[in-house]
């Protein structure tokens, strides 16, 4: 007798995907935004889907977080001490920023439920929003962004693909505001997608950025359940983008050689930055 086989597949194009074989399926559930889906998978552990596209699994949810939190941290022009993130409703950015030594982090997701199922099958991400220097606020952050009067040192766009509720977190208004509540020498980072097969997400954000700010730069990282496991990132100054290398704390993926050589772009990638 056969035993059947079950699969959870991120469509990347009408010919093309990724599989996980997955043992089980965890949760599914119809937010007013979004589907949310919890996978067990044989090799990556649990799997965390929205619109059914990955966001994390457990096995390398690590470089996402290391790399949307690190890179800002050293390239802001002095220690960041007050930190805004949008969307990252899994708690996994706030927890290396805590690790970081941030004093407040005001944590705006627009989506409860995507807490609320984090923290079921997300404990160890989650747990950082039990930390009193971390408050969580649950409201559009497009919303937050344009009307708080609140000043930060880092602001980090933690949130899904250029569609749907996440579409106008790449739009030129945004960016204005962002650079509006961002401290001098302070560092403005967002997920811009893959460069490979989603060269939208990293066009928009470069465009959008350089509207508001004179120094935009783009890196990257590898993720491996992420679409071509070529990922990217597009941080935004006032001021020249500058590392500080005193007292860095290595990452599970971040140092100081992928602080300095993640701006380096392959040339397709580079010509989607003009």
């Amino acid at each position: 007798m056969k035993l059947i086989e079950n699969w959870f597949s991120e469509r990347y194009s009408d010919n093309l995907q990724l599989s996980f074989r997955v043992s089980d399926q965890l949760l599914s559930v119809k937010t007013d935004f979004q589907r949310i889906d919890v996978f067990e998978t044989y090799d990556f552990g649990k799997l965390l889907s929205i619109d059914g596209t990955v966001q994390l699994t457990e096995k390398d949810e690590f470089v996402y977080h290391d790399m949307i939190t690190r890179m800002p941290f050293y390239y802001a022009d002095r220690v960041p001490e007050k930190a805004l993130i949008i969307g990252g409703g899994d708690g996994g950015a706030a927890g290396e920023l805590l690790k970081l030594g941030l004093k407040s982090i005001r944590n705006v997701e627009i989506d409860g439920q995507v807490v609320e199922v984090c923290k079921k099958h997300f404990p160890s991400l989650t747990a950082s929003f039990n930390d009193p220097r971390v408050k969580l606020v649950i409201d559009d952050g497009i919303k937050y962004v344009r009307e708080t009067d609140e000043r930060f040192d880092l602001i980090i766009v933690d949130s899904t693909d250029p569609v749907g509720p996440a579409e106008d977190l790449f739009n030129e208004e945004f960016y204005e505001n962002t650079e509006r509540i961002l401290n001098d020498g302070g560092v403005v980072v967002t997920q811009s997608g893959s460069p490979f097969y989603q060269p939208k997400a990293i066009e928009l954000a470069n465009k959008g950025m350089k509207k508001s700010f004179p120094y935009v730069r783009s890196y990257v990282a590898f993720i491996p359940t992420y679409p071509s496991g070529f990922w990217s990132f597009t941080m935004a100054k006032k001021e020249e983008i500058r590392l500080r290398t005193e007292n860095v704390q290595n990452g599970k993926y971040f140092n100081l050689e992928i602080a300095r050589g993640s701006f380096s772009l392959p040339e397709f990638a580079k010509k989607l930055t003009l």
